[in-house]
């Protein structure tokens, strides 16, 4: 089976465990489909991680004892169960680059070290079918996945 393109109107139909997304601000369906998450998506892009407090930042220093790093970084994918609230298991966002070969490259990434469950990707604007197509089978044979074009 091939690549296959859906409507707008079946994007959220069954039939795919793995949905990949652009993020928030780069896509229409990543904004639909965080209603469906509870705001999740919106939630996760305004999070700013604590700091280490002054004293607790002399304490390691005095005692010698390595630093702990609680950055989140944003250019990392974020994966969001989503078994409850849409017909998947999986939401990922993968951050956009503004180049579809590093995007396709990450997303196939996550698909393969989630044991390559079905997929469904969510292209970012001006991005074709036969673009991904193309820059999928530079990592693998596989094709049966499904796309939506935004």
């Amino acid at each position: 089976m091939a690549l296959s393109v859906l409507s707008q109107a079946s994007a959220f139909n069954p039939g795919s465990e793995l949905w990949i997304v652009p993020d928030l601000e780069k896509s229409q369906w990543t904004a639909r489909l965080d209603w469906y998450l509870n705001f999740q998506l919106c939630k996760a892009s305004r999070h700013v991680s604590p700091s280490i407090p002054n004293f607790l930042q002399e304490v390691l220093s005095e005692t010698e004892l390595p630093k702990v790093q609680f950055a989140v970084k944003t250019s990392h994918p974020l994966m969001i169960a989503s078994e409850e609230l849409l017909p998947n298991k999986w939401v990922v966002i993968v951050p956009w680059q503004d180049n579809l070969v590093p995007w396709i490259a990450q997303v196939f990434e996550v698909w393969h070290k989630l044991k390559e469950p079905s997929l469904r990707i969510f292209l970012p604007p001006g991005q074709s079918a036969g673009k991904v197509q193309q820059e999928w089978q530079a990592h693998h044979s596989f094709e049966d996945f499904t796309v939506v074009l935004d």
